[in-house]
């Protein structure tokens, strides 16, 4: 199945449902030091994932080159949530962005893929990245559904 993006204002919201279980999808979502073999969009994740802790990650979309940014893991909820928060002085920018896991009914995954954009130059930065930046997202969640097949 393709990952449906929805939209909002400020925000970029994806998501796919992934034929694996719970359990399967995280364990791939989780092993960061793999990232770089499988994720096209964050091509690195440097640190550990423990909430609370900052960490630099690679990020690599199509229309720039690759660049390094520092963030916070905020949410670290084995089988159900990562997350991480991107800061800006003086409240110009938060960005959220998270990966959440729900389990189906018929044993397949629900990958839900956000990131949300707050202060005073949040609605800008999500409503261009909705506009130029939305297939990177979907790449990405494309590649984890991959990932998880292959058993890697």
């Amino acid at each position: 199945m393709l990952p449906k993006p929805i939209l909002t204002m400020g925000n970029i919201r994806t998501e796919i449902t992934i034929a694996a279980t719970l359990s399967d999808v995280w364990r791939v979502l989780s092993d960061t030091a793999a990232w770089p073999e499988w994720n096209p969009l964050v091509t690195s994740f440097d640190g550990v994932p423990e909430e609370g802790r900052r960490v630099r990650i690679r990020l690599k979309v199509k229309a720039l080159p690759a660049f390094r940014v520092p963030v916070r893991v905020s949410a670290l909820k084995p089988g159900e949530r990562l997350s991480w928060t991107f800061t800006l002085p003086f409240g110009i920018l938060r960005a959220e962005h998270s990966f959440s896991l729900s389990e189906g009914s018929d044993g397949s995954t629900r990958f839900l893929d956000t990131e949300r954009f707050t202060g005073l130059l949040g609605g800008i930065a999500g409503t261009l990245m909705n506009r130029f930046f939305l297939d990177d997202y979907r790449g990405m969640d494309r590649a984890i559904a991959e990932r998880v097949a292959s058993g890697r």
